[in-house]
C-alpha cells in the first residue's frame, strides 16, 4: 500500500524506521522493510531512532568515510 501511495503521488523518497529485530533478521524474514525496497518505485531511506541525524555535507561525508577533506 505505501508503495503504491509514494508511486500515486510521485514520491521522491519514503523514510522508514528500522527494524528492533536487528539487520540479519530484517532481510531473512520477509520484513515490511524489505518488501518495500523491492515494490517502491522511489528511494527507500531506512532511518534509525537510535542515531541523531545530521546534515551531510563535504566534512561529514568525509568522517563517515573516515577519511579527511
Amino acid at each position: 500500500v505505501l508503495a503504491r501511495h509514494a508511486a500515486d503521488v510521485h514520491a521522491r523518497a519514503v523514510a522508514v524506521g528500522r527494524s528492533p529485530r536487528g539487520p540479519v533478521a530484517q532481510f531473512t524474514d520477509g520484513s515490511f522493510t524489505t518488501a518495500l525496497t523491492h515494490t517502491a518505485e522511489c528511494t527507500v531511506v531506512l532511518v534509525d531512532a537510535e542515531h541523531t541525524p545530521r546534515r551531510l555535507t563535504k566534512d561529514s561525508l568525509a568522517e563517515l568515510r573516515g577519511s579527511a577533506v
